[in-house]
């Protein structure tokens, strides 16, 4: 790999920097503590197609029921959730109405499933929490979207950072990821 590197830097002849790139070899991580059992394994085959991460990747959500892994990015043009298996396979993207994903939860019930993901976003999408199928349609939204701000009757939310739903259907939102608001709102 070469980059351009300016000239006020002088790093090497041709104001060229050289990268090398040292390959990963599959290896098991040794805790530094003593006596301290090794509990995870790299896995570096994990996704096969890394390619697919096209974006930023900000949060996951595991659907171990249904074997689904879900990743939310962020990024001009790129799908912003992609669907894994849970053994790496690339399985499904969507894009339709989230603009800025942060948190994303998986619900599984016994008779339904559902994907919960926070948007950030500033734009028309943004400022919500919406709930989706686990294909990726759209079900509900939470919030004005569009809309920043700290209201309860419309609800409204700034940047909604998390989210967890309970089986019982009560909602938690910690809202406030760099906004006005500095709350965490259940919803019943």
């Amino acid at each position: 790999l070469v980059l351009p590197i300016p000239p006020s830097w002088d790093l090497t002849t041709n104001g060229y920097l050289f990268l090398y790139f040292q390959v990963l070899k599959a290896f098991d991580y040794s805790s530094a503590w003593k006596g301290q059992q090794q509990m995870y394994k790299l896995d570096i085959g994990w996704p096969k197609i890394p390619e697919y991460f096209t974006g930023q990747t900000f949060c996951v959500a595991v659907d171990s029921l249904h074997g689904l892994v879900y990743v939310g990015q962020r990024g001009e043009n790129v799908p912003k959730v992609l669907v894994f298996s849970e053994e790496g396979y690339f399985l499904y993207s969507w894009n339709n109405t989230v603009e800025m994903p942060h948190g994303i939860f998986v619900l599984n019930t016994a008779t339904d499933s559902s994907v919960w993901i926070t948007d950030v976003g500033t734009g028309k999408y943004g400022h919500t929490v919406k709930q989706y199928s686990p294909s990726g349609k759209l079900m509900q939204i939470l919030g004005t979207p569009g809309n920043a701000g700290s209201s309860l009757i419309p609800l409204q939310f700034d940047q909604p950072a998390e989210i967890f739903v309970e089986e019982s259907g009560d909602i938690y939102v910690v809202d406030g990821d760099g906004g006005m608001n500095n709350r965490l709102l259940k919803l019943s």
